[in-house]
């Protein structure tokens, strides 16, 4: 019977450091890799709609780029982050992603009623808050690479 009792005890101590072990969830890296996983797909929106930004189909072209940066954001408020750094970060794309997308569709808006001066407004606006990113990313990159 004691030796019964030892092995339980056995098992359960192995399984608590195990546990222990695996149990504090993901990495700070694993974390980083997914939030910035997530702020390179919405770079790359960034750029393809820089390189073709499809005047001829005006509004509609900035309400498309838009939903994309909805998804984006959605995307990036799923991800399950510890770090209460790592979440400061999250929370900043966010931020700028869900105001890009306002921008966007404010822009889109002045467009549909040829007000040009709004829209260019709104443009410039979008530009000043996108500029943003870099200095998000840069500080991600720092914390996440440990320097």
């Amino acid at each position: 019977m004691q030796h019964v009792f030892q092995k339980t005890v056995m098992l359960s101590t192995t399984a608590a450091i195990a546990l222990l072990v695996t149990g504090c969830g993901e990495s700070k890296v694993s974390q980083c890799n997914k939030i910035v996983k997530i702020a390179n797909q919405a770079a790359t929106i960034g750029q393809e709609f820089g390189k073709n930004p499809k005047p001829q189909q005006g509004s509609k072209s900035l309400t498309e780029v838009a939903g994309k940066i909805d998804q984006v954001a959605n995307d990036m408020k799923a991800v399950e982050v510890k770090d209460e750094k790592l979440q400061g970060f999250q929370g900043r794309f966010l931020t700028l992603y869900q105001d890009t997308s306002k921008g966007l569709r404010d822009a889109a808006g002045a467009l549909d009623k040829k007000n040009f001066k709004a829209a260019n407004g709104y443009l410039a606006s979008l530009k000043k808050s996108t500029s943003q990113e870099t200095a998000i990313v840069q500080e991600i990159n720092t914390y996440c690479s440990g320097k």
